[in-house]
Order: C-alpha cells, then structure tokens, then sequence
C-alpha cells in the first residue's frame, strides 16, 4: 500500500511539475536550440489546443522536424481559409535570436488572447503561422561541444569533388571549444596585422607599399592530404542561398539547382499550398526595411534599351534607337499586339532579356517606404537606433526575396541586433539631417565643401556624392535641401571607417569591455603537423549576430510588438455597399461596392506583375428566371489599394420585382464575403 501511495504521490507531482513547466511563460533569458524549440511548440499546443494546431512540414537532412505553429481563434471560417501572415526565422541557422524574437510572437499572441481586445478580434477574423526554426541542422552548430559558426544543412556534399564525402571539416586544436582561425607565415601571404590593433588582421595593399606576411585558415587540419584545409566540411546547402529568385548556378553552398534542399523544399511547398497568406514578417541578417536594395543586376527607371533587331523588325522599329521602359510599354500598348494583355514591365524585360524583376516595384515602394519611417521613428523612440548602421540588404538566392519577387507578397525582414558602434557626437559646425531639413538653398549652397564633405561621409553616401556634385543638383532646382534630407533619411547607412581605424575594430572594442575579452581568443602558438608554427585565434563564432541573453529582451519585445502591429493592417475586404435602380420592364441595375478597410493593398504590384496574385473574383448567382442582360456572371477585379479604396461591379438583370440575387467577392489571401439583394 505504501509502495502504491509513494508511485502515485510521484506520478502526481511528476504531472505537476509536467504542467508548470509547460504552462510557465518563456523569460527569453537563454537560447533555445532546435529540439528545444520544438518541444516548446508542442507544448504550446497542449496548453492552447483552442488556438493552435502544429503543422510538421517536412525534415531537415539532418533529420530535425520542420515545425509550423499555427495559431487562430476557432470561428465559422477554417483558419487556414481566412487572411493569413506568415512568421519564418532562421532560415540561416545562424540567426538564433531570430528564432527567439518568432517565439516571443507566438507566446504574445497566446497569452493576450482574451486578455487584449486588439489580439482576440485578430485571431477570431486572421490566421499566423509562426515557423522559428527552418535552419535546425546549422543551428545545431550553435549548441554542439564545438561551437562552429555554418550556414549549411546536414546533407552530405562533396565540396572538393574528390569522390569522399564530408572528410574535410574544422578541427578544435586549441581545445577551447571553438572554431577560430590559424594565421601562418608565408611569403606568399596576403595579410598582415593592423598597425593600430595588431589582434585584427588586414589584407595587404600593394598602392601603400604593404607587403603580406600570413595566409589565414580556419582552425583545423588537412585530413584528405590534398594540401587544402577545411575544404570540404560537414554539411552541404546553404538553405538562404537555395529559393529561386536570383539563384547563383556554380556556386556549390547555393545547391547545384534552386530548391534543391528538403528545407527549402518542405517552405515552399507549405507556402505554395496554403494559399491565405498575403504577408511574410522574417527575422534574419537581412533587414529589408532599413536597405531596401537587392542585389544583383538592376535596371534603372531611367535606362534606355535597344530593341533586339528580330523583335525590332517584327514591330517596324529601328533596332538602332533606344527606348526608356515606360516608351516601350506605352508603344507596345498602343500597337494593341498583346491580344487583350496588357504589355506591363515584366513582359518587356522578357522581350529584351533583361531578366527577372531586380528593384522593388515603384507602386509599391511608397508602401514599404511609409513602413520603413514608421519602424525608423520607433527605432528612435526606443533608443535603438544602432540598428540604422550597416543594414545588410538582400542576397542573391534568398528567402525574403523569394516571397517578395516571386511569391508576390509583402514581405518585411528585420536583423533584431547588432553589435554598437560608439557614438560620435557631431561638432558644434557640423551639418546634420535636421540642420539640412529647414536650411534654405541659398544657405545650403553657401556651406563649406568640407563641412558637406563631412556630412555625406557621416551618412554613409556613395563615394560618387561629392559636394560639387549636390551643390549642381541643388542650384539647378532638381532637389532643396528639405527633399535631400528626406532621401537622405531612406537610404541604408554604410559603413564607415576613419583613416587608420580598422572596420571591426569597434566589435573588439565591445567584446574586449562588453564580454571581458571571451569575444576573441588572443592568438597563441600551435605547432601544426603540416602547417608547421601557427597561430590560433580570431572573433568567436556567433558573436557578431548573437547577442548576450542580458542583451536580448529589449530589442525582442521592441521588435515583436512592431510586428504584432503590422499585423493589424492586412487587407480586409468588405462589402461597403449595394444598390438597386429599377430601369422599368422588369430590368434592375445592380451596382456592388467592395472596399477594403485595411492599410495594405488587397496585392502588391509585384506580384500582379509576377502572376502570383490573385485578383478578386465577383460572382454573381442568379435564379432560373432570371437573365443577365449585361454584365459578366464572374466578374475580375484586379485589386484593391488600402485605406477605404473602393472598387464597383455592375450588373443589369431581368428579373421579376422582389426577387433576389447573391453576389460573392473571393480571392485565397482575402476570403470572401457575400450579400444578398432584393431586387426592386
């Protein structure tokens, strides 16, 4: 009986203490690795079985669950039919506090359900799927004994193409628990030590008369005897270099073919099959809101093209003459060669090869750029302004720009964290951006060029902004000083580096002070088996995306409660109106106003551009006696903008008086509404 009572008093408590642990609120105070996250998920989905469902998408090559937490309140529509936005972290795997920022949004939107009127309305009426993991086997590198900083997945790759696989990676020679780098003596080296900081390294510039005295490896041996070292590592696809969009053939980290890893694969085969999503918020190194540049070929609005000469004859034209764009569209358009279609951008860059789509369409650049000032005020308000510096834009092969350029929907990225530069305090003189915003021209153009000098280095202008060259633009009448500020504002801030300063010499500044020096392993003698005296030592990984988990709670509840917001201005599309005129002899005119009440556009222009948005589609539901006398059953409205924008259908019916018609508004990323009209 004892035995009984003890087993039971165990079981019970070990319940107990099951539920406290899953019902406690995560303090965000550590890193959660990949199986951890997991669990956290599944437990979320115990605690809150009403608002969420776990969706496995697939596994990583190492074998890892790709996890999706759905969340939205039951209701009359399926969850995953209403308006939905999508919240993806990690897809580096070395974005870990990504990975923390979607879980905090995922624990926000849980607790305040009920409890905030904002939160409860949005789960009853929309949809988030949060996915904080889709990179678990490099995030694992995080955690492992070894900490090595990787970008790659756990697919087995011959990097050197020497016929073994995998047999090439780092090596912890030093035994601290960490891949750094070797330095060696060599004539032929590259590098040499900053004469100001002699732990950093620099790579020799033969127009100062400098010569290199090392190679630089990372930390490891040379196992396949094939005098390289740490060339063929574990691990195979860099899963943020391997979506379609501007992929890089050739390069083996991308895959040999875009979506070509089981990560990517398992993300775009949920997104392309859950239709309702109309907005992606991601967390990663790539801040899309402060540097709205891509990169890659782009052309300019401005640029002129030639026609290539087979097309050129076929249309009439000279293949010698050249045309901006916008000349080439409204001259195609004007030929009426399209059939019906509407000759857009897209189909003349296809016609000259110009390839896909580069820069973000200019419709709608005033949306992300009205986001991107409210997010640049809050960052100020919250006294996070560091993050403004060095704001990495989008590289070739990338999630976000994936989702943007061909998935056709919003999509916002933010990096959560950077390591803070010291602040520089500007000189009595010294021109600033508010300065510059209420300076008439004439003063403008009376400022020293050194102080301008000063002030466009300060802003991290291109080197091709020289004040002579402003000066012009302003003397001319092209911009005042007020409308070079504003621009001024949206530009991505560069980074800077003052004569003698080495670029990163502020990280070790800050892990020196920050960290009490465990940011960087002081380089120490090792004697090598093949390399023979080397050194070892550099950053530590992780360290310059990672920040300390004292650090991390601000910018986490900053950031999740910024994108908690955005949420709120989803397109929402309603009926605003019905009207009926009886035309006499039994014909009605049906008039249907749809609007949509939310900020966003019911689709952005690019993705109409890349046939990944879909329109509304107006159906209108007739009786057996009665006829449409004009109009279309099924009616097609190509969007509609945000903030009350409104759109009509009409529609003449015959009809016998008191009879009524359903009409039904639809598109997968807005749902549908219907109403029904008395016609008399």
């Amino acid at each position: 009986m004892k035995r009984f009572l003890f087993c039971f008093l165990f079981l019970f408590l070990s319940f107990a203490l099951f539920q406290s642990t899953t019902a406690q609120e995560v303090s965000f105070d550590t890193y959660h690795n990949p199986n951890a996250v997991n669990s956290l998920l599944k437990s979320w989905s115990s605690k809150y079985p009403q608002l969420t469902k776990i969706i496995t998408i697939g596994k990583s090559e190492g074998n890892t669950d790709l996890i999706v937490l759905r969340i939205a309140a039951q209701g009359q529509v399926d969850p995953d039919s209403r308006t939905a936005v999508f919240v993806s972290a990690n897809v580096e795997g070395t974005h870990l506090v990504g990975t923390e920022a979607a879980l905090m949004i995922a624990q926000k939107l849980l607790t305040k359900y009920d409890a905030d009127e904002k939160i409860t309305q949005f789960l009853k009426n929309r949809t988030v799927y949060v996915a904080p993991m889709l990179n678990p086997d490099a995030a694992k590198s995080y955690f492992s004994d070894v900490r090595l900083e990787r970008h790659t997945n756990g697919k087995p790759t011959d990097d050197d193409a020497d016929g073994l696989v995998d047999e090439d990676g780092p090596e912890d020679l030093n035994k601290d628990g960490q891949i750094t780098q070797m330095r060696v003596k060599d004539p032929e080296g590259t590098w040499l030590p900053h004469p100001n900081e002699k732990r950093l390294m620099k790579t020799a510039d033969p127009n100062k008369g400098e010569t290199g005295l090392y190679k630089i490896y990372t930390e490891g041996l040379d196992n396949d005897k094939d005098g390289e070292y740490n060339e063929d590592p574990v691990g195979g696809i860099a899963i943020n270099r391997n979506f379609p969009h501007d992929f890089e053939y050739g390069i083996k980290p991308a895959g040999f073919w875009p979506v070509s890893a089981k990560e990517s694969i398992a993300i775009l085969e949920f997104l392309t099959t859950q239709n309702n999503i109309a907005m992606v918020l991601n967390f990663s190194s790539e801040n899309t809101i402060l540097n709205l540049q891509q990169t890659g070929r782009a052309q300019a609005a401005g640029d002129k093209f030639k026609v290539p000469e087979r097309f050129a004859n076929f249309l009439g034209l000279d293949p010698e003459q050249e045309f901006t764009m916008q000349e080439l569209i409204d001259l195609l358009n004007s030929m009426n060669i399209g059939g019906g279609i509407e000759i857009n951008e897209s189909i003349v860059a296809m016609i000259l090869g110009l390839g896909p789509a580069m820069n973000i369409d200019q419709q709608d650049m005033p949306v992300i750029q009205a986001i991107q000032k409210n997010y640049k005020d809050a960052l100020k308000e919250a006294k996070l302004e560091d993050l403004e510096k060095r704001a990495q834009g989008v590289g070739k092969g990338s999630f976000v720009a994936y989702c943007y350029f061909q998935y056709g929907v919003p999509v916002f990225s933010t990096d959560l964290w950077k390591i803070p530069e010291p602040k520089k305090e500007p000189t009595k003189d010294a021109l600033t951006v508010d300065k510059l915003k209420s300076m008439s021209s004439e003063d403008f153009l009376a400022l020293d060029d050194d102080i301008l000098a000063a002030f466009l280095k300060e802003q991290g202008a291109p080197d091709n902004f020289k004040p002579e060259m402003i000066k012009k633009m302003v003397e001319s009448g092209k911009v005042d000083p007020a409308k070079m500020a504003e621009m001024i504002e949206k530009m991505p801030k560069q980074a800077k580096t003052e004569e003698g300063e080495h670029p990163e010499g502020y990280i070790l500044d800050w892990a020196d002070s920050v960290l009490e020096g465990t940011g960087f392993v002081d380089w120490t003698p090792y004697k090598h088996p093949t390399l023979g005296d080397v050194e070892i030592g550099g950053f530590v990984p992780f360290l310059k995306l990672t920040p300390p988990s004292s650090l991390m709670k601000e910018t986490l509840s900053f950031h999740t409660d910024f994108y908690i917001g955005l949420m709120g201005w989803l397109p929402e599309m309603k009926i605003k109106e019905t009207k009926v005129e009886a035309l006499g002899n039994s014909l009605y005119q049906v008039t249907l106003y749809l609007t949509n009440e939310g900020w966003f556009s019911t689709s952005t222009a690019q993705g109409r551009r890349a046939r990944t948005a879909w329109p509304i589609r107006v159906e209108l539901k007739t009786a057996d006696d009665q006829m449409i006398f004009s109009g279309r059953k099924l009616v097609t409205i190509p969007f509609i903008n945000g903030s009350g924008d409104t759109k009509k259908a009409e529609w003449t019916i015959h009809a016998k008086k008191g009879s009524k018609i359903t009409i039904t508004a639809k598109s997968p990323r807005l749902g549908s509404v219907t109403t029904t009209v008395v016609l008399e």
